[in-house]
């Protein structure tokens, strides 16, 4: 498999595609003015203890204040009882009101929430994750080998006894980590202890709530990351942003500076690979399948949807076997899709119904098959009896549509709006409570050209019934500028 990260750069805005054998696969954005809080480390400010609830919310200098559950405080509250075994305090035990918490960002705001903390510290580099406070060693599931997992645990172990970092802290080796040398990882280490020696400072020296330590910026961040052999090469846009690579890999990744490349084509660079077409489809609710079948993917705050249609597919002569195929290409769809809207937390897909056995387990192969290439991690709790397929991914921040869309103003998030016809309705019903005083009254009633069409014509009699009742009189006026749903009601 071959990668190449495409970099698109506006002032303000930061892109990052991942292409793998030349389809997009991935879409990162990321604006100076929304910039995620993921990663972030702060000096918290404990607001509000909800004993209850197992939780705090903790000011970290954010428009929201941050969440802290129970379990994101688990390491400093456990200790041991008088037999040996673990216990949990009570929040209320370990936090109180206005006290200072050192924290990190491990999911950024959504929606009215603000972001999730953790009392629980990391710091990345290339190959290593700096766990402060914890003591142990750990490696990527991703490495399959036994032989290069069993060297690689060797390697870091005998790295920090030559750095005399035996007890500093617990560390991961990452993915990326695969065929590094000592000399590579002793590097690291010092790197990361430097880092956590300033964070350490910046917290001793600052007044809570603050930010202490970033996340790299997003294309440093993606490509210290992607950075494997099956990484081709960089393409980027922008001058400085490719100073900027250029400068991060000469001292953390020299093996790369030869990958990265400006793009000096002739159309835009996103336009070029299909990455432009790929944002775009990805905002859509459906999404058409080669078969002719198509996916209609809704979100919601709690979970996403997927619903598997066979659309103008019909296949050959057994329906049996058209079933499967729709299905066995909507489980690859899926599963990209989950990557490049970037989709958190539940997804319920609800296949196409197969009443055969071995079908269902074609299916559920396939599905698994398809999400194990996913970076994220990714459960898959097989299918019910009624072919609902449950997904669970990490969420890690907002997803694509959140990124780049907002609430529609004219719907509020509904989905829908009333039609012209109930507006018509909720007006007559409205210049009957208004004209319910017995005397006569003259009325102004401004609304949207398409209601005051139907008020005009299919639906006069209505209103003329009810002016007949309440002894009012009624003008309409259409405003051009209104939404279907706004109407006023003025008397004269």
């Amino acid at each position: 498999m071959s990668e190449t990260l495409l970099v698109n750069a506006l002032p303000g805005e930061m892109r990052v595609a991942l292409l793998e054998n030349g389809e997009v696969r991935e879409i990162h954005i990321e604006r100076s003015a929304g910039r995620g809080l993921v990663g972030n480390i702060y000096s918290g400010k404990v607001v509000r203890v909800l004993p209850g609830m197992q939780a705090a919310f903790v000011d970290i200098g954010a428009e929201r204040t941050g969440f802290i559950h129970q379990s994101d405080l688990a390491e400093a509250m456990s200790a041991k009882s008088g037999n040996g075994t673990e216990r949990h305090s009570a929040i209320g035990d370990y936090l109180r009101q206005g006290q200072k918490l050192l924290v990190q960002a491990t999911r950024g705001p959504l929606g009215d929430k603000g972001a999730r903390l953790s009392s629980s510290l990391s710091l990345s580099s290339r190959c290593l994750v700096f766990l402060p406070g914890s003591a142990r060693l750990g490696i990527s599931q991703r490495i399959d080998a036994a032989a290069e997992r069993a060297r690689l645990l060797s390697c870091l172990r005998e790295a920090l006894a030559l750095e005399g970092l035996g007890e500093s802290g617990g560390y991961i080796l990452r993915t990326a980590a695969e065929g590094s040398d000592l000399a590579t990882l002793r590097a690291e280490l010092r790197y990361l202890q430097r880092l956590w020696a300033r964070v350490r400072r910046c917290s001793q020296e600052s007044t809570a709530p603050g930010l202490l330590y970033a996340d790299l910026p997003l294309h440093l961040r993606i490509v210290r990351d992607r950075a494997a052999s099956t990484l081709e090469r960089v393409l980027v846009d922008h001058p400085p942003s490719l100073q900027e690579l250029r400068d991060f890999c000469g001292e953390y990744l020299p093996e790369l500076c030869e990958r990265l490349q400006a793009y000096r084509g002739e159309r835009p660079l996103f336009e070029s690979f299909g990455a432009e077409v790929a944002v775009r489809e990805a905002l859509e609710r459906r999404v058409e399948l080669d078969c002719g079948g198509f996916l209609v993917i809704d979100q919601t705050e709690s979970m996403t949807t997927i619903d598997v249609n066979t659309g103008s597919f019909v296949g050959g002569a057994d329906p049996v076997e058209t079933v499967l195929q729709t299905n066995l290409e909507a489980a690859t769809m899926v599963a990209r899709q989950l990557r490049l809207r970037n989709l958190g937390g539940i997804i319920v897909i609800d296949f196409i119904d197969m009443s055969g056995r071995e079908q269902r387990r074609q299916l559920e192969s396939a599905l698994r098959e398809s999400l194990q290439r996913d970076p994220s991690p990714t459960t898959f709790s097989g299918m019910s009896d009624l072919g609902l397929a449950i997904v669970s991914r990490k969420l890690t921040g907002k997803n694509l549509l959140q990124t780049l869309g907002e609430e529609c103003p004219r719907c509020l998030g509904r989905g829908a709006i009333k039609s012209a016809r109930t507006i018509c309705y909720d007006i007559a019903r409205e210049v009957n409570r208004v004209a319910r005083t017995g005397e006569k009254v003259e009325l102004l009633v401004q609304a949207a050209p398409a209601v005051v069409a139907l008020l005009r014509g299919e639906e006069a009699p209505c209103l003329a019934q009810v002016c007949a009742a309440t002894a009012a009189r009624v003008r309409l006026q259409p405003e051009p500028l209104y939404g279907q749903e706004h109407f006023d009601i003025a008397m004269l």
